[in-house]
């Protein structure tokens, strides 16, 4: 029997004393209550079944038995350290301190842990009586000493007492249900409602607090507090669209934090509450019907499968949550597709098919990690129904190239291979490091490179602790020296995308405290990604390096590679300085698919660096119970060294992934792409085989590169297609111009089509039009020119595009405001995410001035709208 009876005779004397107190507090122990049947009831014991995978799980599938006996080992090493003295001061050793919030939290957890072994089916300890009373004894415990309305709802960390301990304590209150008496849930049901009573935060704070909120009303039965539930699901950051600050945006990125992107941290854990809220209030009186959760299915397509990469969530969107031992990619990427399944339980017919679609493809490709051993029992009955149906087909691999304009990230998705670019501007964070968390994630958003392949574990087994991390891929940096977390200087990041496929992004880097600043651009085609910089300067006597890759190699570390063809040294500890060098191959970690190759046009003089490195995860989070065994492993890094005190330096080069040595050598022999400018006005490449010119224009002056004229900071790309159609995408990546870009393209065309917002003012003998950016917020405006000479004279710009605008504290562009107005954003029939509102004091002092953008002279009417309200009479 698990416990120590030696521990359970020690205190039986007391516990004798405790159980009379209780007995006071709680009017007695009634283990088997009878608790009438209604809808709560159902509802509650469809949570269980979400938390245990309910009566019909069978304990013979083997993925099954494998996580059934994994909980129950780790229910069975918690009960055994459990302190079960008469005068114990902690429920475990390692988490004494009960005032501690993250001590408390992770008591609760442990408890949930073996509340979950208690009631799952298959659990060697499954149904066992004495490890039910040892957790609720525990539970009055941290009644009296740790958890209840007389702590203060914010001490050290509010997130433990208003949001994890309370959703830990509302899962085993429902495990446990049958076995607590009515007072005594009462107790812990109202101490959950002193901390967490309401639903008004934004964001992942918001969906846990409705997770919270709209548990503990299934449990006691609160239809009021179970529709606030439902109902916060419409608020910030969750279901709506944000347009400014926390949650999901229409382009598929999420921010926390306000300037941090977090798909894959914040983002994923809203995915989950969400989808296990909905999940469960579906088919229910409190069934969700706020038609924006149709955003919600729009959330796969457009901001996770784009960052998914076979079973892999990528990292730079996982904020600080990269420094977790316990949540590496793979194993976040698993908890993601987890909630697409429980989506597909629910969703329309058509969202539900192409969930499970995805589903099966990340669950059968990856090889790496079995998703049936990060998720729970449930999860595991549920995509094993998916997996195993023959008649649903796994989607295919995504083939895209998606700009995340709201959180200054960009992927590139090929079968075979993935890239992903994190930058940082003045509207996002480089990285995030609180609560002791991400040390060391200085350049993690600076402009990185994440190069994903078939080495599915490059990013896993440990390389957060032993990477360099002042030598993250694609940076430039001040050699050795850490930058402060925080936004940027300059607007100008971001970038433009060509149907979907191919993009160019870039990122106008300054790094004040080392007077560092470069232009650095990427340019994403089918198989190859061009990196150019240029402008790099700095006056901080410190060597500045710009950081080609930094892989991490095979156990041995004795990956091969050349230079030019030329084999190289693969002994740990050598470093090298390569002059001369025009390309370069490194074998991967993989049978096949993951070799890199590097192409270096016009040369380039490479310092490279191979060794093993060591570190803990300790070092890069210092939370208690982050484990501090040394790991070590092996890398190779190459860089360009730009000199100490640089002024005006550049670099070049493309990434061809999964390429062999011969492959490389040729394509070095007879590139695809031609770099057409490289100036800090404006950097441009050309793909020759697919009839594409990317380029980013850095300054509000008229320049040209190739077949491009523009007059603004811009990002363009065209394609010409076989003579007879030319597409054309254009961005404002500084998000800041509240006017036109003016674009001409060195061709004729006779016909064309464009996106509402661009104005077409020729077609010959070249290509003219204006695209109106302002309040674009980085959208790519798309057009497409049928080639050919135009004699039909001038082109009729027609109807301008009417400007119009939002006044609230989101939408600002070309607002004015007088006194001192109120922001709020808790009533549905207003405009705006965050409208404004004078709080009925200082009336005629205050004024809302609007500005707007006219793209052509003319007469105009100006319309002024508002929505009907209770003092209103009708929507104008």
């Amino acid at each position: 029997m698990s416990g120590s009876w030696r521990k359970r005779l020690k205190g039986m004397l007391s516990g004798i004393l405790i159980a009379a107190l209780l007995m006071t507090l709680w009017g007695g122990w009634q283990p088997d209550i009878a608790h009438a049947s209604d809808e709560f009831d159902a509802l509650r014991i469809k949570w269980a079944t979400l938390l245990t995978g309910g009566p019909a799980l069978d304990p013979a599938d083997s993925d099954i038995a494998a996580r059934t006996d994994k909980l129950a080992q780790d229910a069975n090493d918690y009960w055994e350290d459990m302190d079960l003295s008469s005068s114990r001061t902690y429920i475990w050793y390692a988490l004494r301190g009960n005032g501690t919030s993250d001590n408390v939290n992770a008591v609760y957890e442990r408890l949930r842990t073996m509340a979950l072994a208690a009631t799952t089916v298959g659990s060697s300890l499954y149904g066992n009586a004495d490890l039910k009373e040892d957790i609720l004894d525990a539970l009055d415990w941290l009644y009296v000493n740790s958890y209840n309305s007389t702590r203060s709802r914010s001490a050290y960390n509010w997130w433990h007492w208003q949001l994890g301990i309370p959703m830990s304590l509302n899962d085993i209150a429902v495990l446990l249900y049958d076995d607590i008496s009515a007072a005594r849930m009462a107790t812990y049901m109202d101490t959950i409602d002193y901390f967490t009573p309401s639903i008004g935060l934004t964001g992942a704070n918001r969906a846990w607090q409705a997770i919270v909120v709209g548990v503990r009303a299934v449990i006691v039965k609160d239809a009021v507090k179970l529709a606030a539930a439902r109902n916060g699901l419409s608020g910030t950051g969750i279901f709506p669209y944000a347009t400014g600050g926390d949650g999901f945006y229409a382009d598929g990125s999420f921010v926390q934090h306000t300037t941090f992107a977090y798909t894959g941290g914040y983002g994923s854990s809203v995915l989950e509450t969400t989808a296990n809220l909905m999940y469960l209030l579906s088919g229910s009186t409190w069934s969700v019907s706020d038609p924006n959760q149709s955003n919600v299915w729009q959330w796969i397509y457009e901001a996770y499968r784009p960052l998914l990469y076979k079973g892999a969530m990528m990292d730079m969107v996982r904020g600080r949550e990269i420094s977790r031992s316990y949540a590496q990619d793979h194993a976040v990427g698993h908890g993601i597709v987890a909630s697409i399944v429980r989506l597909a339980q629910f969703a329309p017919a058509p969202h539900a098919a192409a969930f499970k679609q995805i589903a099966k493809r990340v669950i059968q490709e990856d090889t790496f990690s079995s998703f049936y051993g990060d998720v729970s029992t449930d999860t595991i009955r549920l995509a094993k129904a998916i997996v195993d149906d023959p008649s649903i087909a796994p989607a295919a691999a995504p083939n895209l190239y998606k700009q995340y304009a709201a959180m200054d990230r960009a992927v590139l998705q090929r079968p075979g291979f993935a890239l992903g670019l994190a930058l940082y501007s003045t509207r996002i964070s480089s990285y995030e490091s609180i609560n002791s968390e991400n040390g060391r994630g200085w350049y993690t958003g600076a402009g990185a490179t994440y190069l994903y392949n078939q080495d599915l574990a490059q990013y896993s087994e440990d390389y957060w602790p032993t990477v360099d991390a002042y030598r993250i891929p694609g940076t430039t940096v001040a050699s050795g020296t850490p930058i402060a977390s925080g936004t940027g200087t300059s607007s100008w990041t971001g970038g433009v995308s060509l149907a979907g496929q191919y993009g160019a992004s870039g990122m106008d880097l300054s790094y004040g405290a080392y007077n560092l600043t470069a232009r650095k651009s990427w340019f994403m085609f089918d198989d190859e990604i061009v990196a150019l910089g240029s402008g790099i300067s700095s006056t901080a006597g410190i060597p500045i390096e710009t950081v080609v890759d930094n892989r991490k190699l095979n156990g041995a570390g004795d990956n091969a590679w050349t230079a030019n063809g030329a084999a190289l040294s693969t002994g740990l500890g050598v470093a090298q300085t390569l002059t001369g060098v025009n390309w370069v191959h490194l074998a991967g970690n993989t049978a096949d698919g993951s070799d890199i190759g590097y192409y270096f046009p016009g040369g380039a003089t490479l310092q490279t660096k191979r060794e093993a490195r060591t570190g803990t995860w300790k070092q890069i989070n210092n939370r208690p119970a982050t484990p501090s065994t040394a790991v070590t492993r092996n890398y190779e890094t190459m860089w360009i060294d730009h000199g100490t005190n640089p002024s005006g330096a550049s670099y070049g080069y493309v990434l061809l992934p999964n390429k062999t040595s011969a492959q490389v050598g040729a394509y070095a022999a007879d590139p695809a792409i031609e770099i057409v400018a490289n100036t800090s006005g404006v950097q441009s490449v050309k793909e020759k085989t697919l009839g594409l010119v990317g380029a980013n224009f850095w300054t509000d002056t008229t320049q040209t590169a190739d077949l491009i004229t523009s007059n603004k900071k811009a990002s363009v790309m065209t394609r010409e297609i076989a003579d007879e159609r030319l597409e054309a995408s254009v961005s404002d990546p500084t998000q800041a111009n509240n006017g036109t870009i003016a674009i001409e393209l060195a061709r004729s065309a006779e016909g064309y089509s464009a996106d509402p917002g661009i104005t077409v003012t020729q077609l010959a003998p070249t290509i003219k039009f204006t695209v109106n950016v302002n309040g674009a917020k980085g959208k790519s405006f798309h057009a497409s020119f049928q080639l050919g000479e135009d004699t039909s004279g001038p082109v009729d710009p027609g109807e301008p595009e009417l400007p119009s605008v939002i006044v609230d504290n989101a939408d600002s562009a070309g607002v004015t405001r007088t006194g001192t107005w109120k922001t709020a954003s808790t009533q549905t029939d207003r405009y705006g995410a965050n409208y404004l509102h004078d709080d009925n004091a200082g009336k005629g002092t205050k004024s809302v001035t609007f500005t707007p953008n006219l793209p052509i002279a003319g007469s105009y009417e100006v319309y002024l709208m508002w929505p009907a309200h209770f003092n209103r009479e009708d929507a104008v």
